[in-house]
């Protein structure tokens, strides 16, 4: 037996023991009385360990499966060490980390974090609420330094939201450790089929952590939109999309391309735009339009006096394309003269047109990158649907009624969101490619996803970084 208990009398105790002495070896268990431990549950008891061999440790100073049960001096002490030290170690060499994708993915998924998930599901937060508070200081300095820009704190509030809402997914322990506490206390009550004392500072209505959690994370949000102005409302709402935010969980690794390996400058500046931070010290004009560029960096997202605009719509066109090409749809790239004699500015509405997608017919996808907190886009609830109704189905449906294709729009908001056509079409193709790739649907799509999102992303901030990071044009030394 490794890293378990059992509680009873001292008869029946020795009895177990002669048992596992005599019996255990036949079946390959052998006892180590150097690793076992002895205690009385009453502290007042100064009787030694009967057992000999076995350690007696005090009441007070009982663990078990890494869990302090002893004095609340003791909780806070084995805390310290066991979590604040190991982190503090950890995280300040975390902090001098190159790669600030890397670096964040790490922390996510650390020792660190599992650490303290175990801390808050098994011990009463009030026995430790100094060493949380100085465990989240660690994680938002790890954080400070890994994009080199102090948190506000409104961006590290969002920060602390989950993934899934538009954070970082760094959430505090000191908002989250007396519902996770409560949820593990009310399962194992349940899986005990016993009544339980509800014990002082355990909130009583929590069915699990995981919807506990998301209830914290929501309210966050949804105070944190309240308090904004309408272009930061406008940010934070659209980053509550599905898959808006897959970048920041991907892995960054080449097994399956490039595509989810961002350059540490373009991760910090979507790392920036994510939480509403400035990605430029002070307004500066545009080297092209002559502009002011706004410190948040919407102005070059629109600016279309060079043709980053139509590179980044040219990478999410190619990523569509190789997702269909992945799943032996035949897909032709801009499609010329699909509608025949129509005006010439509506002969090219299928930046990938599949040639047989069903009932006989083809599908012309169209896609298009639109900024969700621009002027224009402002007042609409869902920028990406209303951008398809009014500029897309309303220029191309009439078109396309007597032709042999169907017409979709695909369309991108650089925040990550996506409209729901076209959400349906890339579930769809991507269903086509794990089947053809052979991989298991759920690992490839989790994949595809982030690998879209990081194409996307690194799109955007490579528009942002072509105005703000001038090229060095000075003549070379003589």
């Amino acid at each position: 037996m490794d890293d378990g208990g059992i509680v009873g009398s001292v008869e029946l105790l020795q009895k177990v023991w002669k048992l596992l002495e005599s019996d255990g070896p036949k079946i390959g268990l052998f006892l180590n009385p150097a690793k076992c431990e002895w205690s009385w549950l009453n502290p007042a008891k100064p009787d030694p360990c009967p057992i000999p061999g076995v350690e007696l440790v005090p009441t007070d100073k009982i663990t078990m499966l890494g869990v302090p049960l002893g004095s609340n001096e003791f909780v806070s002490k084995y805390v310290d060490q066991e979590l604040v030290a190991a982190a503090k170690k950890f995280m300040k060499e975390l902090s001098d980390f190159e790669d600030t994708q890397i670096g964040l993915y790490l922390l996510r998924i650390s020792f660190g974090i599992v650490r303290a998930v175990h801390f808050m599901r098994t011990t009463p937060f009030n026995q430790w609420a100094k060493q949380a508070q100085q465990f989240d200081s660690e994680v938002r300095n790890t954080v400070e330094s890994l994009i080199g820009r102090p948190l506000p704190p409104h961006a590290y509030r969002q920060a602390c939201i989950t993934t899934r809402y538009g954070g970082l997914g760094m959430r505090r322990v000191e908002d989250h450790a007396t519902s996770a506490f409560s949820a593990s206390w009310r399962e194992c009550a349940s899986n005990c089929s016993e009544t339980w004392t509800l014990p002082p500072g355990c909130l009583p209505n929590v069915v699990s952590q995981k919807h506990a959690s998301d209830d914290i994370d929501k309210a966050a949000l949804e105070c944190l939109i309240s308090d904004s102005n309408t272009r930061e409302a406008q940010r934070l709402r659209r980053l509550d999309s599905p898959h808006a935010n897959a970048w920041l969980t991907a892995l960054p690794s080449t097994t399956d391309g490039k595509d989810t390996v961002m350059t540490p400058l373009a991760f910090r500046v979507a790392v920036l735009r994510l939480l509403g931070l400035p990605v430029l010290p002070s307004p500066v004009p545009c080297p092209l339009c002559q502009q002011t560029i706004d410190l948040l960096g919407d102005h070059a997202l629109c600016c279309r006096k060079t043709r980053d605009t139509s590179t980044r719509h040219n990478r999410m066109r190619n990523w569509v394309f190789q997702l269909a090409r992945s799943g032996l749809l035949n897909p032709v790239m801009e499609k010329k003269d699909l509608l025949g004699d129509t005006p010439p500015g509506r002969r090219r509405p299928a930046d990938v047109l599949i040639p047989l997608w069903r009932y006989g017919r083809g599908l012309a996808i169209d896609v298009a990158v639109i900024c969700p907190v621009a002027q224009s886009h402002l007042d609409e609830k869902v920028p990406c649907e209303s951008y398809g109704l009014f500029n897309k189905h309303d220029h191309y449906d009439e078109d396309f009624m007597n032709s042999q294709c169907d017409f979709l729009p695909m369309i991108f908001e650089s925040s990550g969101g996506i409209n729901d056509e076209g959400e349906k079409i890339l579930k769809q193709l991507i269903r086509f490619a794990s089947k053809r790739s052979r991989v298991l649907h759920s690992v490839y799509a989790g994949r595809a996803w982030a690998r879209m999102q990081c194409v996307l992303q690194t799109a955007v901030a490579q528009m942002i970084l072509n105005r703000i990071y001038e090229p060095d044009v000075s003549p070379p030394p003589v």
